[in-house]
């Protein structure tokens, strides 16, 4: 399968040149998987106003992380859920990550904002309460490392949630076998995401950023997540 990575957001500017971009993470979290030698990828820059001339392109979809809210006035946004929806329509299967989740389901018909309640930073831990073909079974919670401020408020009037927390009520949610979407970051490591505490402290408040800076030598499920991400794509592919 040949999925495009659509490209929503880049590093922080003042990141050490160690860390990669976006979809450079994807690819190195996808590369440590079983079974990766069935995928390409390819990397789409929409947040330079670059999209796909065809939904028909690409296989499969998936929409990073970004700096943006999906309620911000930027001009790739609105193409971006115009193209949301084309992916939809169309039966391709799509995933989203943090932004990508709440674009997703800002644009199915759903709601996302910022949460009042602060930043959700850190490896944080979420309660799996539904399942999904490409899920394995008996699964009671998840590990991810978070970094937002906007949330889904509003699931699509189609979806199902899986995984819910008392901070993020909609933390990752799916639509049949075309939509898998997740608030947390399967590609971030412990060390990008503690270079970024360093760099927003500022924004995200001297004790939260402690408390996350310690929640990153917990384990987190992110290789586990990238695998479901395959499968996922993997299980839409073969009933179509």
């Amino acid at each position: 399968m040949h999925i495009a990575i659509l490209q929503a957001g880049r590093t922080n500017p003042d990141m050490p040149a160690e860390f990669q971009d976006y979809p450079d993470m994807f690819e190195t979290l996808f590369a440590a998987q079983t079974g990766n030698d069935s995928f390409t990828f390819s990397n789409v820059p929409v947040i330079d106003g670059v999209f796909p001339e065809s939904v028909d392109d690409y296989d499969g979809y998936l929409i990073t992380g970004s700096a943006y809210g999906v309620y911000d006035d930027a001009p790739f946004i609105a193409d971006l859920m115009t193209f949301i929806r084309n992916i939809f329509a169309a039966g391709k299967p799509l995933v989203g990550i943090c932004f990508g989740h709440q674009a997703i389901a800002h644009a199915l018909g759903g709601h996302a904002a910022k949460f009042d309640g602060g930043w959700g930073i850190g490896t944080m831990q979420v309660q799996m309460v539904g399942t999904a073909d490409w899920i394995p079974a008996g699964i009671e919670r998840l590990d991810l490392i978070h970094v937002h401020q906007d949330q889904v408020t509003q699931l699509p009037p189609q979806a199902v949630r899986l995984a819910e927390s008392d901070f993020c009520k909609n933390a990752a949610f799916a639509i049949g076998k075309q939509v898998f979407s997740v608030q947390g970051h399967p590609e971030f490591t412990p060390a990008y995401t503690n270079a970024l505490i360093n760099i927003r402290e500022d924004k995200i408040g001297t004790d939260r950023a402690a408390v996350a800076r310690s929640s990153l030598e917990n384990p987190h499920d992110g290789k586990q997540v990238g695998g479901w991400i395959l499968d996922f794509f993997a299980t839409h592919d073969a009933a179509s």
